[in-house]
């Protein structure tokens, strides 16, 4: 008997501990790596969370200096840029555009800085950037970010094509930042492309083609 129970015994304990080795191989060594896993999940999380409070404890100052820049820009419109007439828009922009290319390419030695075509979009009315942002309070922004300021002038996209060097068209795009055509502007996007006419560069950069469509605001209301 004594035997027969101490086999029983063994045989009992070896199971026990087949059946814990099984366990842990096959499934709390699976939950094990799970929570470390989730442990450093949270703990990412908590370092993103402390993050977004640091960026919530500064958007009141933010919003006081998006309040000062709309002002400051309400004053350049209202002192530095005159009126102009609708039917003058496209005629003034041309000129003022091809005159601001002229002295670049000049200033910088870039011969080959010039204006090969300038198509003119249609003139946005403000009827339709009323009617399109009345929802909105004084002093916001409409859903594409402009400032309510800028909402009341017409606007017209100037689809621009250009060849240069690249370092002459960083200047143009300072000097047209800088109010160098006496109005505002926006740019979305710029495409450039090697022009194949060019083949010697005398070590200068590449002259390029570029592709510009320049959103210009009508000088209203001065």
């Amino acid at each position: 008997m004594n035997a027969n129970a101490s086999i029983k015994l063994l045989v009992a304990f070896l199971a026990i501990a087949i059946i814990v080795t099984l366990f842990w191989m096959l499934d709390w060594d699976q939950k094990y790596k799970d929570i470390e896993t989730h442990e450093a999940t949270i703990a990412e999380k908590e370092t993103e969370l402390q993050e977004q409070r640091k960026l919530v404890a500064q958007l009141p100052a933010l919003t006081a200096r998006k309040v000062e820049l709309e002002q400051e820009l309400a004053r350049v419109i209202q002192t530095n840029l005159v009126p102009e007439k609708a039917e003058l828009f496209v005629a003034n922009y041309i000129k003022e555009v091809e005159k601001l290319t002229t002295e670049e390419g000049y200033r910088l030695g870039d011969n080959s800085f010039e204006i090969i075509s300038i198509t003119p979009g249609a003139l946005t009315s403000e009827t339709a950037k009323s009617g399109s942002s009345s929802s909105e309070g004084e002093g916001e922004e409409g859903e594409d970010g402009q400032p309510a300021v800028l909402k009341k002038f017409p606007t017209r996209t100037f689809q621009m094509t250009m060849r240069g060097r690249y370092a002459t068209l960083i200047e143009f795009l300072y000097q047209l930042g800088d109010l160098r055509l006496e109005r505002l502007v926006t740019i979305n996007k710029i495409a450039l492309t090697p022009d194949t006419s060019d083949k010697k560069s005398g070590g200068k950069s590449p002259v390029l083609t570029i592709q510009i469509p320049i959103t210009a605001y009508m000088r209203e209301g001065g």
